[in-house]
């Protein structure tokens, strides 16, 4: 077996030259550090590294690699005597299995390397290392460190090599691709046939002070905002075998900002053997114990590191990295993150929609609200000059910009920003916007915002349409509601009761064709009126000083020509006239029942005038009610009885029509007198303001006039979903016409045209109602829900979308870690304080004080994973996470306060450890787990 330069790769060699066929995975992504920055012995200190984006310094040790012919030749050499060896390996029977391993090692160490490789290897050493380098000896197999297997720890790793000893440690290296481990490991992926192909890197060690892992995505979530960092006292083998204490920092990529930290106490740490070489555990020094082990700078100046390297590999990245004591950072291996699938992320945030849609509301009217927002938006992007080939081909963003969470409508927050991002220059507008939504975080957008268009054509064309709305934005909004007005006339002579459900239909496809694809105007004048009230409020701030405080708001109060107060005033109307006639005053005073009151309302000629004015109130306003946008909340038409409940309290409260008006009046004259003072001899701010003040003003008034058309438009919708509700009662589809409210708009439209999925509506409606009656009585989501992939494939057995800090049901004692591999699981424990003695672990959660990776046997077995030490970024996390195994680690005293045999509930999401109480019902798990 002659020696050949293929035989042998140099870090300096072009990538070209280290294939990952040739040289494994962990050769090749240094062959690309090696190209991407500059492999020398002096690293960039954290401070230098800290400056975020591209040109961050990239400080990887010498290394060069002893490729797979090695290995192949070896092997091929010695097959006579390894079959037999191999044929006894059988993962089922550890103690077998690692006996037969150990005779591969004891084979492959007497057996000595053709005296060319010899040569070239130890040529190789006195080449890249100056005398008296120590090295690190570590596997780099075909396959490992890719997208889809880590290997993490399944091949040996040797530290602090001397240069007599390399050859030695590299022929161990190479046995361990037929460890009894790394067969196990193999098979729980699926992977049969020969061993790993292994190349093998020797590489200079850095004697690192503070060594770690960075996922530049977070693992367990899948969250690519959120960066994890795992950092312990001493070297990386420490940190990735769980064999020492790890501080955990959670950093938001945006913003830098660190959301959560884990500290823990740091008791050991792996040093320098400097005795008998190799490495060994040493006390952590009692002042260093309680402290972080990394600075925030350093954190910064990793996570910075970690962007970097993420761009040039274009995906997520596991890095392990250490710093020595000069404070240099040294990247030692970089690979993708191997349990990050392509799945969309999804954020869900309630902000100003849970103001119209408060609580849970039903499948009817969030498949209205859906399907509206769909339209809406599609026509505000023809409105403001999007192409329509962008229109076209954002179909999925426009027919998701709600979602519905466990009977609650959200806004799809992404959706959202990406709309946003179709508009030039749209970062800088983001402000203004998030704070008309309601917003107070702003998310990671690197996943949903479109690059913003740019180029003359985009430019020209988005200042052209924002000119023309300028000037014509009264026009258009006095010919929106001359439509309305159109169009509610022509319903209102419409018979609901006396129609068909074909005719109910097509009355709502047509109040559908006529209002909702003409509503645009509506979102074109909120973006005006923002942009005027921040300007207004600008100008205030900048020319009034201390006296503007509160003035712009004072100074749009009781604009003319108001529509929306008017429902308010009407009711007062009505007030006053209860209060000016005695009799009615009576009755109001003495009948507390409302719908008595009502009655008697209706029945007695001597009311018959304040009958008429109610009417009238009705016929006008009735409409404006709460939770006036829900489809199954009846407006005073149908609920007279509420109407007269608030009419109650402006009976005692003695509000009067005038009086109203009179104060807004006054508050308004005395804050324009104000401002005249203040503008006093300055003629162009006097201008410029009044300007400013009169568009917020008209723009703002159109705003809440539009707003009562859209409570007039829903109460269209109501009516004709009541009727047929009744027609399908009538006809025996549903039990009762309320029934109708747990049925989508597209279901009830497939019934009467025959082109329903569902035939037994009155089982579907049964089977909603108890889900909607489950999301009510439990604890609402939070404001803001992240999801990833199958959004409802997050949800718990209750329904409920697991959020941000949601807390955990269950009234057991709840132990904390951190969550490492994500799902939900419930089994017998299984505390395993020896695993060469107790390996019973089938169908258990096994509870460790720490793992390493010959426990791969029992991590296969188990059902869930409970570990006292490590980190997400830990082996016990990696093999939990590429065998689907809900994974806590980091729980503090779990094999003392846990019993073996007790029942465990564990969410690898959340990193909770519940304990069972006796007498809980069983199992219940997420979809994908057992």
């Amino acid at each position: 077996m002659a020696a050949s330069p293929a035989r042998i790769v140099h870090d300096e060699d072009p990538p070209a030259l280290a294939p990952a066929t040739a040289v494994g995975g962990k050769a090749a992504n240094l062959a690309r550090l090696r190209e991407a920055g500059s492999a020398v012995r002096a690293g960039g200190t954290a401070a230098a590294a800290g400056a975020a984006g591209a040109g961050v310094p990239i400080a990887v040790p010498p290394w060069f690699c002893v490729t797979t012919r090695v290995f192949e030749d070896l092997a091929l050499a010695l097959r006579a005597d390894l079959d037999p060896i191999l044929a006894r390996i059988d993962p089922a029977d550890p103690r077998a299995a690692v006996e037969a391993s150990e005779a591969v090692r004891a084979l492959f160490r007497r057996t000595r390397l053709p005296l060319d490789d010899e040569r070239e290897l130890l040529a190789a050493f006195d080449r890249r290392f100056r005398p008296g380098t120590l090295v690190a000896v570590r596997s780099s197999a075909v396959g490992e460190d890719a997208g889809g297997n880590s290997f993490a720890g399944q091949l040996d790793t040797h530290l602090f090599v001397r240069r007599e000893d390399v050859l030695d440690r590299l022929k161990d290296v190479l046995a361990s691709a037929y460890s009894a481990r790394s067969v196990a490991y193999r098979r729980a992926r699926g992977e049969e046939g020969p061993p790993v192909r292994a190349a093998v890197v020797v590489q200079e060690m850095v004697d690192g002070r503070v060594s770690g892992v960075l996922f530049t995505a977070d693992p367990t979530s899948g969250d690519a905002s959120t960066a994890v960092l795992s950092a312990g006292y001493g070297l990386g083998e420490g940190i990735v075998a769980d064999k020492v204490e790890t501080d955990t920092f959670f950093v938001a990529r945006a913003t830098g900002r660190m959301t959560r930290r884990v500290i823990a106490r740091k008791t050991v740490q792996v040093v320098r053997n400097e005795d008998g070489g190799g490495t060994r555990t040493a006390p952590v020094p009692e002042a260093r114990a309680a402290a972080p082990c990394l600075a925030d700078a350093q954190v910064a100046a990793l996570v910075a590191l970690g962007a970097e390297l993420e761009r040039l590999f274009g995906c997520p990245q596991d890095i392990e990295w250490t710093i020595d004591d000069a404070g240099r950072i040294f990247v030692t291996q970089a690979r993708p993150i191997t349990t990050l699938r392509d799945e969309r992320e999804r954020l869900f945030d309630n902000a100003n929609i849970i103001e119209g849609y408060p609580g849970v509301t039903t499948p009817l009217t969030f498949s209205f609200v859906r399907f509206g927002y769909e339209i809406l938006f599609r026509q505000v992007a023809y409105a403001l000059g999007i192409p329509k080939t962008v229109v076209a081909r954002e179909h999925a963003l426009f027919a998701n910009m709600v979602g519905f969470l466990d009977g609650r409508i959200y806004y799809s927050l992404l959706n959202w920003y990406r709309f946003q991002s179709f508009f030039p220059g749209y970062e800088k507008r983001l402000p203004t916007w998030e704070k008309s939504l309601g917003l107070r975080i702003r998310p990671s957008l690197s996943a949903s915002a479109a690059p913003s268009p740019g180029g003359l054509v985009a430019w020209t064309r988005y200042f052209y349409v924002l000119v023309r709305h300028t000037l014509l934005i009264d026009r258009d909004v006095r010919r929106f509601h001359e439509r309305f007005d159109r169009v509610r006339a022509a319903y209102r002579r419409r018979p609901l009761e006396r129609m068909s459900a074909d005719g109910l239909l097509e009355l709502y496809e047509e109040l559908v064709r006529d209002l909702l694809h003409h509503w645009e105007v509506t979102i074109v004048n909120d973006i005006f009126a923002f942009r005027y009230y921040e300007l207004a409020g600008k100008l205030v701030d900048r020319w009034f000083g201390a006296e503007g405080a509160g003035l712009r708001d004072r100074l749009l109060c009781g604009v003319a020509g108001m529509e929306s107060v008017e429902p308010a005033r009407s009711l007062v109307a009505l007030a006053e006239r209860v209060r000016g006639d005695a009799a009615l005053a009576r009755l109001f005073a003495e009948e507390k029942d409302d719908a008595a009151v009502w009655s008697a309302v209706g029945s007695d000629a001597r009311f018959g005038e304040f009958r008429a004015a109610f009417r009238e109130h009705v016929e006008r306003y009735g409409d404006r009610t709460v939770r006036e946008l829900t489809l199954e909340t009846p407006g005073a038409e149908e609920n007279p009885a509420y109407l007269l409940r608030l009419l109650r309290n402006f009976l005692e409260g003695g509000q009067t029509v005038r009086g109203m008006v009179g104060r807004e009046d006054e508050t308004r004259r005395e804050a324009e007198a104000t401002a005249e003072r203040l503008l006093k001899g300055r003629p162009v701010r006097r201008r410029l303001f009044r300007y400013a003040l009169g568009r917020a003003r008209a723009t703002l008034r159109h705003r809440e006039n539009m707003r009562l058309a859209r409570s007039r438009a829903f109460g269209m919708v109501k009516r004709i979903f009541r009727a047929m509700g009744r027609l399908f009662a009538e006809r025996g589809l549903l039990e009762k016409a309320e029934d109708i409210f747990y049925l989508g708009v597209d279901e009830i439209a497939g019934y009467v045209r025959g082109a329903s999925i569902c035939r037994s509506l009155s089982r579907l409606v049964a089977l909603r109602r108890e889900e909607f009656a489950r999301y009510a009585a439990a604890p609402a989501p939070p404001s803001r829900v992240q999801a990833r992939g199958i959004v409802y494939g997050c949800a718990s057995e209750t329904g409920t979308v697991a959020g941000p800090g949601a807390a955990v049901a269950g009234d057991g004692p709840l132990l904390q870690g951190i969550g490492c591999s994500p799902g939900i699981v419930r089994a017998p424990a299984k505390v395993v304080l020896d695993p060469t003695v107790d390996t019973a672990v089938v169908g258990r959660i096994l509870v460790a004080r720490m793992t390493d990776p010959g426990w791969v046997f029992l991590m296969t077995a188990a059902k869930g994973l409970v570990v006292e030490r490590g980190s997400p970024l830990s082996h016990t996390a990696i093999i939990g996470r590429e065998l689907g195994i809900p994974t806590v680690v980091a729980v503090e005293g779990a094999t003392a306060r846990i019993v073996d045999g007790q029942e465990l509930e564990i969410d690898g999401q959340r990193g909770t450890v519940r304990i069972v109480i006796s007498g809980e019902s069983g199992a219940a798990l997420l979809p994908g787990h057992s």
